[in-house]
């Protein structure tokens, strides 16, 4: 058994108590959400193992480290390889390296990719649409000075930097309705795939209900949102397409196409991101643009400066940031008027 701490890691008080890592960052930075049960168990288990924490030393440590570590949920959507590609570049500029994982539809595999980042003593993290809890978020917050793209503050320490959902709702509802649509269809990924799901569904739900329209959402499954988007059509003659990304939106025209320029006249389509797909002739999607380049440099500013503070006071984190940038809606020909 360790005699210092030294060289013993949360990891390594987690498998000994037989509890999750996350749980142990939490329990041992006093979080109220751990029962005192379990706060006392972990931290007993801590002791013995020498484990102790030196903030300190640690944030000096992440300071000289010259890496980033990047965590993707996959290598599917276009738009999260182009905010890895954004990322890297900002990183370069400041003489760091990004260090990409990508995630995965189980959580344990996850959580292990972020295991090995934080090993390495990374200077910051970096999480593109986690679909993970917002305690599981938090506690790893408590380990490195860490941002999440797309998707709202966890809360704890941990900053955000993402699309104001709402704006964007307003600009694909209303361009919808212009279109002749009176009903919204929103195809929909699954949580795993993209955790912004939900809260874009809901800025959906009220741009929809402002405008007096009715939503109508569908998730897609492991085909993609194919069959999502044949039930909108089925549900709803005057539906006009939401798809939650341009990879789902590629579904839908394909449906559409299946169904000749019929079909085609009565489902206007708008996705988001305006990824290079959205660009191509053969798609020509309509898509709400983010500005991937301003989302990733704003996240490694906020990494930074979060490390710069820790090292000053290491006692006084940055309280939680949240950085919104707008959207802006590009009109292609899959939304053409009739």
């Amino acid at each position: 058994m360790p005699t210092t701490g030294h060289d013993v890691t949360q990891s390594d008080v987690a498998e000994a108590a037989g509890v999750s890592r996350s749980l142990v960052s939490l329990a041992l930075s006093g979080s109220p959400k751990v029962a005192e049960e379990t706060r006392v168990h972990i931290a007993r288990i801590a002791s013995t193992l020498g484990y102790r924490v030196n903030a300190a030393a640690s944030a000096l440590a992440r300071r000289r480290s010259t890496t980033i570590g990047l965590v993707l949920p996959n290598l599917r959507n276009a738009f999260f390889e182009q905010v890895s590609r954004a990322l890297d570049d900002a990183a370069a500029e400041q003489g760091l390296t990004a260090f990409v994982a990508v995630g995965a539809q189980d959580r344990e595999r996850l959580q292990r990719a972020i295991d090995s980042l934080l090993g390495v003593r990374v200077l910051g993290l970096v999480l593109v649409s986690p679909w993970l809890t917002d305690a599981q978020i938090i506690a790893i917050g408590e380990e490195a000075p860490t941002c999440v793209i797309g998707r709202l503050p966890p809360g704890g320490h941990v900053d955000s930097v993402h699309i104001d959902e709402d704006q964007a709702a307003r600009l694909v509802v209303s361009h919808l309705a212009s279109r002749g649509a009176t009903t919204i269809g929103y195809a929909a990924p699954r949580v795993v795939d993209d955790a912004s799901r939900f809260q874009r569904e809901r800025a959906l739900a009220q741009a929809a209900a402002e405008a007096g329209l009715p939503l109508i959402t569908e998730e897609g499954d492991d085909n993609g949102a194919g069959r999502a988007i044949r039930r909108l059509l089925a549900e709803a003659p005057g539906v006009g397409l939401v798809a939650h990304n341009d990879m789902l939106a590629i579904d839908a025209v394909a449906v559409l196409r299946d169904g000749g320029e019929e079909g085609s006249r009565r489902a206007p389509l708008v996705s988001y991101d305006n990824t290079y797909l959205a660009r191509r002739d053969e798609f020509a999607l309509t898509s709400i643009e983010q500005p991937e380049r301003s989302l990733a440099r704003q996240a490694l500013r906020l990494v930074t400066e979060r490390v710069a503070a820790l090292v000053d006071d290491p006692g006084a984190p940055l309280p939680a940031r949240d950085v919104e940038a707008e959207g802006r809606l590009v009109v292609r020909g899959s939304s053409a008027p009739a």
